[in-house]
């Protein structure tokens, strides 16, 4: 996100939980209710004008309508790698350069003989892909590289950098790519066809990673800051970025600053389930009080985990912040109303869609599938939905052969031990959890609901089901160690 500061970081940290326990819990036992846009605020008179002549914004694959008269401000963009635009510094690559190489020289104060030595390129220049363009490398942690990418494209300039590459693993082939791809655009220009939107450029690749983020600054109220970050998720979904878990940690944040009379002062204006295009979000609206020299402030966050490895369905999170000035939140008295902000939510988290292509856009079932044959021991994550068998023997429970989804844990292996006398006699059998590799074997084709072998004999998903072994709560209570 485009981050706005706090007058101080226990201050911060005090809003922050107050926020999070009074939007979660819902004062205390509220549920999220559904909006649908039928239900949405109308706009108050002094907003209406706002919106009688709009512009169409880009950011990523997506794109939202603003006021003509409202500013766009770019924060931090990934296309593979970090990478920041500079207007008009198309031919200042020599003097971006020696700003580098500057640091470098410092940074080579702090190597010694050996790190020289297992680091060769440290403070080498290359010349990159495109015309012009210079890669240097350097070292901020005497353990792997630090590359630096100027890129001109046109009268103006992109830096890609990366921190922490180990030598043997080359990424220069990965920044040559993009590099190589960059086309400048004007802030108006929506591109046509598959690709990404960044600050003063155009990416027409599908990249395994990119994210962006943009805010929304309001002529007419300069107090009340807008953002959006949409970030591709990778094989699994940040879970542990889900709001309900903050839950807890709020709760005892709080209690232990002993600030239980503010808390039970912050407004919840709204808490409900959102459709935002193609994502299934939540939106939290809320009022904080004023308290000490911070001032009221309105505190709105809509988030949606998103689908794993999507181009068209990625992370998103949206902010609004009123009060705000020179980046601090409850600094200045909000020059909205609660029902003006809602108002104002409402209308522009309705714009951003899906930006519409003139050629089709790739989903992630649409793009390469991972190998056959690939293999993933347990505890990593699943790369592609499909049929993967493991390599114990076929006294597996359930059988060799399973289902499972992309961004799921590759699951221990249940292993059924050959009953004695005894288990005989009382129906018991031994089962234990043991550590495996599985192996992609087959693609998923429409439905999941395909007989498996289980050892030798081929059975249909009813009787599979009757041999489906102990219950998922036995099987996963343990978590898988971390296999590399």
């Amino acid at each position: 996100m485009i981050a706005l500061a706090s007058r101080n970081v226990n201050k911060s940290l005090l809003i922050f939980a107050m926020l999070s326990v009074a939007t979660l819990l819902g004062a205390c036992d509220r549920t999220a209710e559904p909006i649908s846009r039928q239900t949405m605020t109308a706009l108050s008179p002094r907003l209406q004008p706002l919106f009688e002549k709009t512009r169409t914004v880009c950011f990523g694959r997506f794109v939202m309508e603003i006021p003509a008269t409202a500013t766009v401000v770019y924060g931090p963009a990934e296309v593979e790698t970090p990478i920041e635009y500079f207007k008009g510094h198309g031919g200042r690559v020599a003097e971006h350069l020696n700003e580098r190489l500057a640091e470098i020289e410092k940074e080579r104060e702090f190597l010694l003989k050996d790190d020289l030595v297992t680091l060769p390129l440290f403070g080498k220049v290359i010349d990159g892909a495109n015309p012009g363009q210079k890669i240097v490398f350097g070292s901020k942690n005497q353990i792997g590289y630090t590359i630096y990418s100027f890129v001109p494209v046109g009268k103006d300039l992109f830096i890609q950098h990366l921190n922490s590459v180990l030598p043997q693993h080359d990424r220069i082939a990965t920044i040559n790519k993009v590099a190589g791809q960059l086309k400048l655009r004007s802030e108006s220009e929506i591109p046509p066809g598959s690709g990404t939107c960044i600050e003063g450029g155009f990416v027409p690749l599908d990249l395994k990673y990119e994210r962006v983020t943009v805010g929304v600054r309001l002529k007419e109220f300069p107090d009340v800051h807008f953002s959006v970050d949409v970030h591709k998720n990778q094989e699994r979904l940040a879970e542990s970025g889900r709001l309900e878990l903050m839950r807890e940690q709020a709760k005892d944040d709080a209690e232990k600053r002993g600030h239980g009379s503010l808390f039970a002062r912050i407004k919840i204006l709204r808490k409900a389930d959102r459709q935002v295009d193609a994502w299934k979000a939540i939106e939290l609206l809320t009022r904080t009080p004023a308290h000490d020299e911070d001032t009221e402030t309105h505190e709105f966050r809509l988030q949606s985990l998103g689908a794993v490895d999507d181009l068209l369905q990625p992370h998103l999170d949206v902010r609004l912040d009123s009060g705000v000035k020179n980046d601090r939140r409850a600094s200045v008295k909000p020059s909205i109303t609660d029902e003006e902000a809602i108002a104002l939510w409402d209308k522009l988290t309705n714009t951003i869609k899906v930006r519409p292509p003139v050629g089709k856009q790739k989903t992630a079932a649409e793009l390469p599938k991972t190998p056959l044959t690939t293999l993933i021991a347990t505890g990593g994550i699943c790369p592609q939905s499909g049929w993967w068998q493991c390599t114990e023997g076929d006294n597996i429970e359930g059988g060799r052969r399973k289902h499972f989804a992309a961004g799921t844990s590759m699951p221990h292996a249940i292993l059924v031990a050959t009953p004695n006398l005894w288990q005989k006699l009382v129906g018991n059998q031994s089962r234990h959890k043991v550590a495996t590799v599985w192996q992609l074997v087959e693609y998923e084709t429409g439905s999941v609901e395909h007989s498996l072998e289980v050892g030798g004999d081929t059975l249909p998903p009813s009787a599979v089901a009757e041999r489906s072994g102990l219950p998922d709560h036995a099987v996963t209570k343990d978590a898988p160690p971390t296999i590399t």
